[in-house]
This record gives structure tokens, C-alpha cells and sequence, in this order.
């Protein structure tokens, strides 16, 4: 088995079109997890190779995610834990520095497999009022979960308390989060983003928590990964930040690696594998694994 024959790529591996030019023999690229941002679809399926991911491991490491960050803000954990260090603690135990997020009105931003597990979750646990926006699916969907469908981003902006970003990145989401997004937030909102950096865009954010226009911010994903050392994010106060881990729990882990693992073994062995992102592709990934007469 020729070992180029199989890149896996993880989230900060590139693996655009030199990276393929480079080996002839490539008949499968796998995504460690569900993301492809960091593949070249287009330059994989013209060379006629098969791009898999492994959807299905998110939604519930990510929903816990999103819900730690929710309370971490809303208790404002963070800055209780500093002052407690430093024995300062007992002086801000005043009402108005923690909230309650039970009853409260959350808006999610995508109604994907992680949105509708948030969804679902922060409504039984919390008895959250949960307005979805996504232009993509019927209104039925969040219905079946207990949310409301409202037609605009702006109206989940201004209208919630907890807004929770679960979209895919594509060319419709990208930036989707700018200056007069945030400015429609309340002034007690939180954002909180563990879906891709790129959806929201960072100088806003960083203008937004520093002269409050929002509460604060809670992110796992960014602009530019790993954020460079002097980014201006790490002076925000009122922002929680995580190294895109959302994921990876031991778990979710485990189940994404049999499954590139078991994609890989398909494909080598002519069968297709279930979750290929570029499927015009298959033919010809297929005609080169028979040329090549692998054994597996």
C-alpha cells in the first residue's frame, strides 16, 4: 500500500491542489471530522479523487460545548474563579453580575444535526424559548423541535438573549456576523460560536466587546487558527476562548477514526465509501484503485 495513496487531514493541515499534484497515486482524501474547509473539493475532484468526511460525532460533544460556554457567561464563572484566587470573591457577590438562563430566549443560527441537538437540549433542560434561523430548512423541522422559525437573522439577533452559531461556511455564512449584526444585539446578549471562525468576523466582534455592545462573547473557532499571540481578542474581558476543542471529546474521537479508517479500507477495496463529499469523483478514484491492484 503506497502511503500517499490516503491523506487524512485535520483541522490545521492544508491539503489544496500542490499537496496533490505531488502524489500521483492519491485515490482518497479523508477529513478527520465532519468539517472540509481544508481540503481542495474542487482541485480533488478534478484530479478524480474521492474527499470523505465523518459526520454524526458533533452534535453532541459540540451542543455540551456551546451550553458550557452559555452558563460560563451567564454566571460569569470566569471572572468569579480570578477574583476568588486572588481573594477578592466575596467582594462582587451582587445579583446583578449572574444571570439565569432558564426561561430566557435563545436564537440558534443553523439548524443542522449540532443546532437542532442545542436546540433540543437548552428547551428540556432549560425551558429556553428557542427562534432558529435558517433559510435552508422548513419551518416544520424546528417546529418538531419546539423552537420558531423566524424569517431573518436580524430578528433572532435583536430578540434574543443567547445567540448560538451553527452554520455551515460557505459563501452565504462567511462574515454573516459583521458590525450591524452585533449592533442589533441586546446590550445584555451573549454570542457564542463553535461552528467556523469565519462566520463571524473578528474586528467586529473585538469592537463589540470592548465598547459593549454585547455582554460577551464565548468562542471555539476563529478567523485565523491558532490566533496569533498578539491578537486582539486575548484583551477582551468579557470573552471566553477555547483552542477548537469542541469536538474532541474522547468519544467523538474515537468514533470519527474508525470511520476514516473503515472509508479508507472501503474505498482501497472498491467499495464506496458512505460519506463522500465529491461523489462524481467515485468513478474515476475507482478506475485507479483497480489500476493499481491494491491489497487490503
Amino acid at each position: 500500500m503506497i502511503f500517499c495513496s490516503l491523506p487524512v487531514v485535520r483541522t490545521f493541515t492544508r491539503c489544496d491542489a500542490s499537496v496533490l499534484a505531488l502524489a500521483r497515486d492519491v485515490v482518497i482524501v479523508a477529513s478527520s471530522g465532519r468539517g472540509t474547509d481544508s481540503i481542495d473539493i474542487a482541485a480533488a475532484t478534478a484530479r478524480g479523487i474521492v474527499v470523505v468526511n465523518n459526520p454524526g460525532f458533533g452534535p453532541i460533544p459540540v451542543s455540551e460545548q456551546a451550553i458550557a460556554f452559555m452558563l460560563a457567561l451567564s454566571r460569569n464563572l470566569i471572572f468569579t474563579n480570578q477574583t476568588m484566587r486572588t481573594g477578592a470573591g466575596w467582594q462582587h457577590r451582587v445579583a446583578q453580575n449572574y444571570l439565569q438562563v432558564h426561561e430566557r430566549t435563545l436564537g440558534v443560527v443553523g439548524l443542522g444535526a449540532i443546532g437542532s441537538e442545542m436546540t433540543r437540549k437548552c428547551i428540556a433542560a432549560f425551558r429556553m424559548r428557542v427562534l432558529v434561523y435558517d433559510p435552508y430548512v422548513p419551518a416544520s423541522k424546528a417546529e418538531a423541535l419546539g423552537a420558531t422559525m423566524v424569517s431573518t437573522l436580524d430578528e433572532v439577533l435583536e430578540r434574543s438573549d443567547v445567540v448560538s452559531m451553527h452554520p455551515e461556511l460557505n459563501d452565504q455564512t462567511r462574515g454573516m456576523i459583521g458590525e450591524p449584526q452585533l449592533r442589533r444585539m441586546k446590550r445584555t446578549a451573549f454570542l457564542i460560536n463553535t461552528a467556523r471562525g469565519k462566520v463571524v468576523q473578528q474586528s467586529a466582534l473585538v469592537r463589540a466587546l470592548t465598547e459593549r455592545w454585547i455582554a460577551g462573547a464565548a468562542l471555539d473557532v476563529y478567523e485565523d487558527e491558532p490566533p496569533a499571540p498578539g491578537n486582539p481578542l486575548y484583551q477582551c474581558d468579557n470573552l471566553i476562548m477555547s483552542p477548537h476543542i469542541a469536538g474532541l471529546t474522547e468519544e467523538a474521537v474515537h468514533g470519527m477514526s474508525l470511520s476514516t479508517a473503515k472509508q479508507i479500507l472501503q474505498a482501497l477495496s472498491g467499495e464506496r465509501p458512505p460519506h463522500i463529499v465529491n461523489p462524481e469523483a467515485w468513478g474515476a478514484a475507482w478506475a485507479r484503485v483497480k489500476s493499481l491492484n491494491f491489497q487490503i
